[in-house]
């Protein structure tokens, strides 16, 4: 049991990191290379600068939701499994909520494109 708590515990990070993309990310006013949505395109101007932080943060808070319900929708399936078929599993999850930060880039980059930023 104790490791199942360990597993569904580390399964919920990536959801934290979302919420905690959408709430940093709008707060970050001038262009940096430390914090913040950062890739080429956003970092031209200010203007992309500050509508690629919005919209990260919005396509964080859209895939959110997924990821948490992942974890908490799979993970009490497997309570009672070994704890070799936890660590699998959670690791499944993980790597399937992983995929959200690419999605997230792409997401992104492709509202920058199309508003010409």
């Amino acid at each position: 049991m104790g490791f199942w708590i360990f597993m569904f515990i580390m399964t919920l990070l990536i959801p934290l990191a979302l919420l905690l993309i959408w709430y940093i990310c709008p707060k970050i006013s001038k262009i940096n290379g430390t914090i913040g949505y950062r890739t080429p395109r956003s970092m031209k101007n200010q203007d992309s600068w500050d509508f690629a932080q919005k919209e990260c943060a919005k396509n964080s808070l859209i895939l959110f939701f997924p990821t948490l319900f992942l974890s908490v929708v799979v993970m009490p399936f497997f309570i009672h499994e070994r704890k070799d078929i936890i660590g699998w599993i959670g690791f499944f999850v993980t790597v399937v909520q992983l995929i959200s930060f690419g999605a997230i880039i792409f997401m992104t980059e492709r509202a920058l494109k199309r508003n010409n930023l």
